[in-house]
C-alpha cells in the first residue's frame, strides 16, 4: 500500500428530486485520494434487500480500489 494513495468508504444518501416527487436512498461511496486530492469517486446504491448482482458490483469496486493503492511496479 502506498502512503500517498488512500481509499475511503462512506455511507451516504443520494437525493433526487423531480417534479413533485423526491427520493432519498442509501449507498456506499468509494473515494480514491492521491496526496490528499480526490481522484475518483464511485457510489454504489445499497437497497433494503441487496441482490447477488448488488453484492458483486460492490466487491468489484472495492477490489479495484484496494488494488489501486499498491504502488506501480
Amino acid at each position: 500500500m502506498s502512503a500517498d494513495r488512500v481509499v475511503q468508504l462512506r455511507w451516504e444518501f443520494r437525493h433526487v428530486a423531480g417534479g413533485r416527487a423526491a427520493l432519498s436512498y442509501p449507498g456506499i461511496a468509494v473515494i480514491r485520494s492521491r496526496s490528499g486530492e480526490i481522484v475518483d469517486r464511485t457510489w454504489i446504491p445499497v437497497g433494503e434487500e441487496p441482490t447477488f448482482d448488488d453484492d458483486e458490483a460492490l466487491i468489484a469496486v472495492l477490489h479495484a480500489a484496494w488494488r489501486w493503492t499498491r504502488p506501480a511496479a
